[in-house]
């Protein structure tokens, strides 16, 4: 063998009997290693862990493993010399190991002989010449032949394992030997704290099996080392964490501690004669703590141990935390944050639960005062799929046709609910960990785990079936501080098959959306007001008075309208895209009912409905001081809860508008609505009470100023009792009114006394649809200026117009464009644009077009010189006086077809009732209000008219009362004062004829609310 090179090195692995892997000692890194085979001798082949190239890992030889564990023993963490006879291509090495420094050590391979556990391979006879020690290696398989040793023995197969190398349950496992010490061997190093241990029988009462598992170190992450494309890749410091533990562990015995589980992975300790693993990476600058399951290690002081081991790297600057800077003046304790919004894992927080999410997330009022929303830490809310059955695929569902996802779908409502059952209780918050900003989400989420009093709120979700646990693909990432609860209560759920973990059918919630929808809400209406008290939910608070509740009982979500009070208005977006500013203590109010009734349980009793859909109603809560009192006037009572001699003590239910108009975050709506309520004696005295304590806006010296001089105009309208002729009654400020009784218009009787209107013939030529528009918006020409008009369209067409390259009108040219419909050229205007189409008005008609900004140079042209830019448009914009349309649009088509067919290729007469009085609740520019009379067919329309009576034709708006197309728009003391005897009757009887038959309009009753409370 002289002729042969020695070397030395350190054995790191033995992979079966006869393969040994050699390294090298370490220089500034992991050294270089060999995997050295043993000449002349087998050994037979050890089962490997199955992998996802290899799915079946093979059956095992008869003592491979006794084989493996002989040298295992011997070799493992030894210095040993070896020589290299032969080196195939592909690069494996044959060899001989000796143990110790020299060749004078052991024979590795006669070793094996000698036990039983290799088999010598046949040489010929020249071969085996040559081989100076093949007749050693023969004398040793002969005596162990001879005595029956190892796989020479009479049975074996006997000596053949049984490996599990994945288990079904593996959570039971855990349970089962949770604090006990495992006899196990370190089979592979995965990354410095990911490793793959064979648990030994010794110590396992499952009878002579061996467990395979992937064990991740509680309390610690270490960089990881992975591969892709069959290259390997690692963290920084990682392959120097992997060596580390190598070197100390791999292939050594073991005891493990089974602490916890991830999906099929394990979660534990593992302690070596020399010490805990853990804590000497930790301490070697080569791990992190993890604090979400740093709470699960179970070796006693070993989490304080970490805690120290940490800090010591951290000072010392040792290797992951070479760039660490201690923070500068901040303890490193503090649990709140400087900014509000900032938060980080490990803060704690306390506070109430203000709000709860869809079954994953709540929004606490922290003990600072800020409002903070948390999610529960590695919980999902059940998600908007098909719930599979055993053998059944599950797909997803599409969501664009999930208008309400809260009650459709499955078990989401009532994990909402679960959820809500902790509102208004006391909580502490601990942030485990904060989740990036995802494609699915808005912002960043901090995930936390969140208790009031000893109940784990996720926790209590998860036993009940109403959430799953997330499964981490990667073991060490962040997850809730009460992972192995979580796991455990999952568990537990679908054992029971409670929830989503249910075989039965799934529940379903079948809820009608009132909101916005007319048509359903008139429906609804009367069966909700003959319910005076009615359960409900407050799923949504728009501002101080506007709430969208649930009922359950009756199966619809609406909006509801406090009856009684006007609350300020939060600012609003406006048409030009700007916002309103809010008015003052707005945001106040809307706060203050939103801590009071969110996700509530509350009563509600339905009065009305508004124009749109919207019910208008009285909304009732428990008392806000929590407490039980004696009944009394403007309360209502809950249910009994304690009888003691003649008293009933009950639960008090305090009505939300009194409450508001108490803390000065509202006024009571004096309309006789309100005067005929229950309710309005206890409303004018509470707002007495906010007055006299200068509550809310009663602190505000400007706001009572105003209210005083309104309350003093109208209260001086109703005692004077008469003014131009007018008598207003009191309630009937700003609302409708249906009889002409009410209105007490006093004085003339003869139609000739009336206030004379100047009738002028017009031609209708368009509608007007602004909108917001609440009014019947037209626009006609006057005959008189039939000579204009004329003029301007001969002078656009009798020439032709130049076409100038890339014409472009800007928003308030006046120029020319070609009509489509006659391709003739009137005068326009622009109206809007967008990237691809102008829409633009024609100013002598009325009417609009949109053209395409391609064909915008070729129809549109600058107008010639001469007075056609200076000639004022020629359509004027009017709107039917003392009438308003329906809010649907259905039938507000139906209204301007029937008045196109009155008025349509007519001369009408027109007269202005009165300008600069807007319609019910329009915020647009108020146009002249006029009244339209069709002449009869003979009569003539040439010129201007005086007209003081009806006989000489028909009233437009009195016809379309009747056909029950409009109604009589909303009264104010302004409207009132224009409008005479002869036409408040005549409309006010039309209206009410046509209330009577139900027509159109009216078909579900009345729609109309006073427009104040909107």
């Amino acid at each position: 063998m002289s002729h042969q090179s020695v070397f030395s090195g350190i054995v790191k692995q033995v992979l079966s009997g006869d393969t040994i892997i050699i390294r090298d000692r370490p220089v500034d890194g992991p050294p270089p290693e060999r995997t050295i085979v043993l000449s002349n001798i087998s050994c037979g082949r050890v089962a490997r862990r199955p992998t996802p190239n290899n799915p079946n890992s093979g059956p095992e030889d008869p003592f491979a493993w006794q084989a493996r564990e002989f040298i295992r023993s011997r070799l493992v963490g030894r210095e040993v010399c070896y020589t290299v006879e032969t080196e195939l291509p592909s690069g494996r090495k044959y060899g001989s190991v000796f143990i110790g420094k020299s060749t004078t050590g052991e024979n590795v391979a006669l070793l094996l002989l000698q036990e039983g556990l290799a088999e010598l391979r046949k040489l010929n006879a020249v071969a085996a010449e040559k081989n100076p020690v093949y007749h050693q290696l023969m004398v040793a398989e002969e005596s162990a032949k001879s005595s029956q040793k190892g796989r020479w023995s009479s049975n074996p197969v006997d000596a053949v394992r049984e490996v599990i190398w994945s288990l079904d349950e593996p959570r039971t496992f855990v349970d089962k030997y949770k604090g006990k010490r495992l006899h196990g061997i370190v089979e592979y190093v995965r990354d410095g704290s990911t490793l793959h241990v064979t648990l030994l029988p010794d110590t396992l009462d499952e009878g002579p099996v061996y467990h395979s598992i992937t064990l991740s170190l509680s309390g610690i992450k270490a960089p990881t080392v992975r591969y892709e494309e069959g290259k390997q890749v690692a963290e920084p410091f990682g392959l120097d964490a992997q060596f580390f533990v190598e070197s100390r562990l791999l292939q050594r015995d073991v005891m493990v501690l089974l602490e916890s589980t991830n999906n099929q992975n394990f979660i534990g300790s593992v302690l070596h004669p020399n010490g805990n693993i853990a804590e000497v990476l930790l301490r070697e600058g080569l791990a992190r703590c993890i604090d979400w399951n740093l709470n699960l290690v179970s070796v006693p002081g070993a989490s304080e141990a970490y805690r120290a081991a940490e800090r010591s790297a951290k000072e010392r600057r040792l290797r992951l935390w070479l760039d660490y800077q201690p923070p500068q003046g901040v303890s490193t304790e503090v649990s709140q944050p400087r900014d509000p919004n900032s938060l980080c894992p490990g803060m704690s927080f306390s506070g109430h639960v203000s709000e709860v999410g869809n079954g994953d997330n709540v929004t606490v009022k922290c003990s600072d005062g800020v409002y903070r929303k948390f999610f529960l830490s590695s919980v999902r809310a059940p998600r908007p799929v098909n719930i599979s059955r055993e053998g059944e695929d599950s797909a997803p569902v599409d969501q664009r046709i999930r208008a309400r996802p809260l009650y459709d779908v499955p078990f989401l409502f009532e994990a909402r609910e679960q959820l809500r059952t902790f509102v208004g209780k006391s909580v502490t918050v601990h942030v485990d960990y904060i989740q990036p900003k995802l494609p699915t989400t808005t912002d960043e989420r901090a995930c936390a785990t969140i208790r009031s009093g000893s109940t784990n709120l996720a926790e209590s979700l998860v036993s009940k079936g109403l959430a799953s646990i997330i499964r981490y693909r990667n073991p060490n990432d962040s997850r809730s501080a009460c992972y192995a609860e979580l796991l455990a209560a999952e568990e537990d759920a679908q054992t029971k098959g409670l929830g989503i973990h249910s075989k039965s059918e799934r529940p379903v919630h079948r809820v009608v959306d009132l909101t916005g929808n007319l048509a359903k809400s008139r429906q609804f209406l009367p069966f909700l007001q003959r319910n005076p008290q009615m359960e409900g939910i407050v799923e949504f608070v728009v501002h101080a008075s506007r709430l969208r509740v649930y009922l359950p009982r009756e199966t619809c979500l609406n909006t509801l309208l406090l009856a009684g009070i006007q609350c300020p208005r939060r600012g609003r977006p406006k048409p030009d895209g700007t916002q309103e500013p809010d008015m003052p203590f707005s945001v106040e109010g809307y706060q203050f009912t939103k801590d009071l009734c969110m996700q509530r349980n509350v009563e509600v009793t339905i009065e009305t409905i508004d124009r749109v859909g919207n019910f208008v109603g009285w909304c009732f809560l428990d008392s806000p001081d929590g407490h039980s009192k004696q009944s009394t006037e403007g309360q209502r009572s809950g249910k009994k809860k304690k009888k003691g001699g003649d008293t009933t003590l009950v639960k008090h239910k305090v009505n939300l508008s009194v409450l508001l108009v108490s803390h000065g975050f509202a006024t009571v709506h004096r309309a006789p609505s309100t005067e005929s309520s229950p309710y309005y004696q206890e409303l004018i005295r509470a707002e007495e009470t906010a007055k006299s304590s200068k509550q809310g806006l009663w602190s505000s010296d400007e706001f009572v100023k105003e209210w005083e001089a309104e309350a003093n105009a109208y209260d001086a309208d109703e005692v004077s009792g008469i003014e131009n002729d007018i008598v207003l009654p009191g309630g009937v400020i700003r609302g409708y009114v249906d009889d002409f009784s009410l209105l007490n218009i006093n004085g003339h009787e003869s139609d000739k006394e009336a206030p004379k209107l100047d009738w002028k013939p017009v031609q209708f030529t368009a509608f007007s649809r602004p909108t917001g528009s609440e009014g019947l918006r037209f626009y006609a020409q006057h005959l008189s200026d039939s000579a204009t008009i004329v003029q301007i369209s001969r002078g656009l067409n009798s020439q032709t117009l130049p076409v100038v390259p890339g014409y472009q009108p800007q928003k308030g040219d006046i120029f020319a464009a070609s009509f489509s419909a006659d391709n003739c050229w009137y005068r326009a205007r622009v109206v809007r644009r967008s990237a691809k189409n102008v829409v633009v008005q024609y100013i002598d008609f009325g009417n609009e077009e949109s053209i395409n900004v391609e064909d915008l140079a070729a129809r549109t042209a600058p107008l010639p010189p001469g007075p056609m830019k200076t000639v004022p448009p020629q359509a004027h914009e009017y709107r039917l006086a003392f009438v308003q349309l329906s809010p649907e649009a259905s039938e507000r088509d139906i209204a301007e077809r029937v008045f196109a067919k009155y008025v349509m290729d007519k001369e009408v007469l027109l007269a202005v009732q009165y300008e600069n009085i807007p319609c019910g609740n329009e915020t647009l520019k108020p146009v002249s209000a006029v009244a339209l009379r069709i002449p009869p067919a003979s009569g003539s329309t040439a010129g201007s008219s005086v007209y003081t009576g009806k006989a000489e034709g028909e009233d437009v708006a009195e016809l379309l009362l009747e056909e029950g197309l409009v109604c009589v728009e909303p009264m104010s003391p302004q409207l009132i004062r224009q409008l005479s005897r002869t036409y408040a009757r005549s409309y006010l009887e039309a209206q009410a004829r046509a209330k009577k038959e139900r027509k159109n309009i009216w078909c579900y009753g009345d729609f109309r609310v006073d427009n104040s409370q909107q």
